[in-house]
Protein backbone atom coordinates (compact mmCIF):
# COMPACT_ATOMS: atom_id res chain seq x y z
CA UNK A 1 0.00 0.00 0.00
CA UNK A 2 2.96 2.38 -0.15
CA UNK A 3 3.70 2.42 -3.88
CA UNK A 4 1.48 2.06 -6.92
CA UNK A 5 2.43 0.98 -10.40
CA UNK A 6 0.20 0.16 -13.31
CA UNK A 7 0.51 -3.51 -14.20
CA UNK A 8 -1.01 -4.71 -17.46
CA UNK A 9 0.57 -8.08 -16.67
CA UNK A 10 -1.16 -8.19 -13.29
CA UNK A 11 -4.45 -7.32 -14.97
CA UNK A 12 -3.87 -10.17 -17.43
CA UNK A 13 -3.49 -12.57 -14.49
CA UNK A 14 -6.83 -11.37 -13.11
CA UNK A 15 -8.30 -11.98 -16.58
CA UNK A 16 -6.96 -15.54 -16.55
CA UNK A 17 -8.31 -16.16 -13.04
CA UNK A 18 -11.78 -14.99 -14.10
CA UNK A 19 -11.77 -17.18 -17.22
CA UNK A 20 -10.62 -20.24 -15.29
CA UNK A 21 -13.07 -19.70 -12.42
CA UNK A 22 -16.12 -18.96 -14.58
CA UNK A 23 -15.21 -21.32 -17.45
CA UNK A 24 -16.22 -18.71 -20.04
CA UNK A 25 -14.27 -16.60 -22.55
CA UNK A 26 -13.30 -13.20 -21.14
CA UNK A 27 -15.40 -11.18 -23.63
CA UNK A 28 -18.47 -13.17 -22.57
CA UNK A 29 -17.72 -12.68 -18.86
CA UNK A 30 -17.43 -8.93 -19.34
CA UNK A 31 -20.51 -8.73 -21.57
CA UNK A 32 -22.63 -10.60 -18.99
CA UNK A 33 -21.31 -8.96 -15.82
CA UNK A 34 -20.52 -5.37 -16.85
CA UNK A 35 -21.31 -4.29 -20.40
CA UNK A 36 -24.89 -5.59 -20.66
CA UNK A 37 -25.98 -4.58 -17.12
CA UNK A 38 -24.69 -1.04 -17.76
CA UNK A 39 -26.32 -0.78 -21.18
CA UNK A 40 -22.94 -0.54 -22.92
CA UNK A 41 -24.35 -1.90 -26.19
CA UNK A 42 -21.59 -0.41 -28.36
CA UNK A 43 -18.73 -1.95 -26.36
CA UNK A 44 -16.87 -5.24 -26.56
CA UNK A 45 -13.73 -7.03 -25.43
CA UNK A 46 -13.71 -9.31 -28.47
CA UNK A 47 -10.27 -9.68 -30.03
CA UNK A 48 -10.07 -9.64 -32.96
CA UNK A 49 -13.20 -7.62 -33.55
CA UNK A 50 -15.98 -9.35 -35.47
CA UNK A 51 -16.73 -7.77 -38.87
CA UNK A 52 -19.93 -6.06 -37.66
CA UNK A 53 -17.97 -4.12 -35.01
CA UNK A 54 -14.83 -3.65 -37.09
CA UNK A 55 -16.78 -1.66 -39.67
CA UNK A 56 -17.68 0.95 -37.01
CA UNK A 57 -14.18 1.58 -35.70
CA UNK A 58 -11.59 4.24 -36.33
CA UNK A 59 -8.09 3.57 -37.59
CA UNK A 60 -5.34 4.05 -35.01
CA UNK A 61 -2.76 6.71 -35.80
CA UNK A 62 0.82 7.01 -34.58
CA UNK A 63 2.23 10.33 -33.33
CA UNK A 64 3.90 10.69 -36.74
CA UNK A 65 0.51 10.66 -38.46
CA UNK A 66 1.04 7.22 -39.99
CA UNK A 67 -1.86 4.76 -39.64
CA UNK A 68 -1.45 1.60 -37.58
CA UNK A 69 -0.93 -1.41 -39.88
CA UNK A 70 -4.19 -3.31 -40.10
CA UNK A 71 -6.00 -0.25 -38.60
CA UNK A 72 -5.39 -1.40 -34.99
CA UNK A 73 -3.42 -3.87 -32.91
CA UNK A 74 -5.13 -7.05 -31.64
CA UNK A 75 -4.53 -7.48 -27.90
CA UNK A 76 -4.70 -10.93 -26.30
CA UNK A 77 -4.42 -9.15 -22.93
CA UNK A 78 -8.08 -8.17 -23.20
CA UNK A 79 -8.62 -7.00 -19.61
CA UNK A 80 -5.69 -4.59 -19.80
CA UNK A 81 -5.95 -3.40 -23.40
CA UNK A 82 -8.91 -4.94 -25.18
CA UNK A 83 -11.93 -2.74 -24.50
CA UNK A 84 -13.54 -1.28 -27.59
CA UNK A 85 -16.05 1.36 -26.54
CA UNK A 86 -17.56 4.75 -27.29
CA UNK A 87 -17.48 7.92 -25.18
CA UNK A 88 -21.20 7.50 -24.39
CA UNK A 89 -20.77 3.91 -23.24
CA UNK A 90 -17.72 4.78 -21.15
CA UNK A 91 -19.67 7.60 -19.51
CA UNK A 92 -22.13 4.94 -18.30
CA UNK A 93 -19.32 3.58 -16.09
CA UNK A 94 -18.92 6.93 -14.33
CA UNK A 95 -22.68 7.26 -13.88
CA UNK A 96 -22.87 3.75 -12.42
CA UNK A 97 -20.02 4.43 -10.00
CA UNK A 98 -21.87 7.53 -8.80
CA UNK A 99 -25.15 5.60 -8.41
CA UNK A 100 -23.46 2.72 -6.59
CA UNK A 101 -21.62 5.12 -4.29
CA UNK A 102 -24.97 6.64 -3.29
CA UNK A 103 -26.46 3.17 -2.74
CA UNK A 104 -28.90 3.67 -5.63
CA UNK A 105 -27.59 0.82 -7.81
CA UNK A 106 -26.07 -2.63 -7.37
CA UNK A 107 -26.06 -3.63 -11.04
CA UNK A 108 -22.29 -4.13 -11.06
CA UNK A 109 -20.81 -2.79 -7.81
CA UNK A 110 -21.89 -2.76 -4.19
CA UNK A 111 -21.83 0.50 -2.28
CA UNK A 112 -19.01 -0.82 -0.07
CA UNK A 113 -16.86 -1.83 -3.06
CA UNK A 114 -17.47 1.52 -4.72
CA UNK A 115 -16.33 3.30 -1.56
CA UNK A 116 -13.11 1.26 -1.65
CA UNK A 117 -12.59 2.04 -5.33
CA UNK A 118 -12.89 5.76 -4.63
CA UNK A 119 -10.75 5.74 -1.47
CA UNK A 120 -7.05 6.44 -1.85
CA UNK A 121 -5.13 3.23 -1.28
CA UNK A 122 -1.71 4.73 -2.02
CA UNK A 123 -0.41 7.85 -3.67
CA UNK A 124 -3.28 8.97 -5.94
CA UNK A 125 -4.89 5.60 -6.58
CA UNK A 126 -8.07 3.95 -5.43
CA UNK A 127 -8.96 0.48 -6.71
CA UNK A 128 -9.11 0.86 -10.48
CA UNK A 129 -9.24 4.65 -10.58
CA UNK A 130 -7.01 7.56 -9.81
CA UNK A 131 -8.62 9.74 -7.17
CA UNK A 132 -7.88 13.40 -6.59
CA UNK A 133 -7.01 14.09 -2.94
CA UNK A 134 -9.42 16.49 -1.28
CA UNK A 135 -11.99 16.19 -4.08
CA UNK A 136 -14.67 13.77 -5.17
CA UNK A 137 -13.03 13.43 -8.60
CA UNK A 138 -11.94 10.10 -10.05
CA UNK A 139 -10.49 9.28 -13.42
CA UNK A 140 -8.85 6.71 -15.62
CA UNK A 141 -6.89 6.99 -18.83
CA UNK A 142 -6.09 4.44 -21.46
CA UNK A 143 -3.69 4.09 -24.36
CA UNK A 144 -3.35 1.42 -26.98
CA UNK A 145 -1.30 1.57 -30.14
CA UNK A 146 -2.75 4.53 -32.08
CA UNK A 147 -5.50 5.34 -29.58
CA UNK A 148 -5.86 7.40 -26.39
CA UNK A 149 -8.79 7.86 -24.01
CA UNK A 150 -9.58 9.43 -20.64
CA UNK A 151 -12.57 9.94 -18.44
CA UNK A 152 -12.95 12.12 -15.39
CA UNK A 153 -16.04 12.24 -13.19
CA UNK A 154 -17.30 13.24 -9.77
CA UNK A 155 -18.45 10.44 -7.49
CA UNK A 156 -21.29 12.36 -5.86
CA UNK A 157 -22.93 13.55 -9.08
CA UNK A 158 -21.64 11.38 -11.91
CA UNK A 159 -20.92 14.59 -13.82
CA UNK A 160 -17.83 14.35 -15.93
CA UNK A 161 -16.28 14.13 -19.34
CA UNK A 162 -15.00 11.38 -21.64
CA UNK A 163 -12.50 12.08 -24.40
CA UNK A 164 -11.17 9.68 -27.01
CA UNK A 165 -8.78 10.10 -29.91
CA UNK A 166 -7.56 7.75 -32.59
CA UNK A 167 -4.07 9.18 -32.26
CA UNK A 168 -1.10 8.65 -30.00
CA UNK A 169 -1.18 12.46 -29.70
CA UNK A 170 -4.66 12.52 -28.18
CA UNK A 171 -3.34 13.16 -24.67
CA UNK A 172 -2.11 16.57 -25.85
CA UNK A 173 -5.74 17.73 -25.96
CA UNK A 174 -7.24 15.93 -22.99
CA UNK A 175 -6.13 18.18 -20.12
CA UNK A 176 -7.33 21.30 -21.94
CA UNK A 177 -10.61 19.66 -22.90
CA UNK A 178 -11.29 18.51 -19.34
CA UNK A 179 -10.41 21.93 -17.93
CA UNK A 180 -12.69 23.63 -20.46
CA UNK A 181 -15.62 21.35 -19.62
CA UNK A 182 -15.02 21.85 -15.89
CA UNK A 183 -14.92 25.64 -16.32
CA UNK A 184 -18.14 25.64 -18.38
CA UNK A 185 -20.15 23.29 -16.16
Amino acid sequence: GTKTRYSGGGTSIVQLMMVEQLQKPFPQVMRETVLKPLGMSRSSYEQPLPPALAGRTATGTYASGKSVAGRWHVYPEMAAAGLWTTPSDLARVALEVSSAKAGKSKRVLSQAMTQQMLTRQSERFGLGFQVEPGTDRFWHGGADEGFQAVFMAFGDTGSGVVAMANSDNGFLLFDRLIASVAAEY
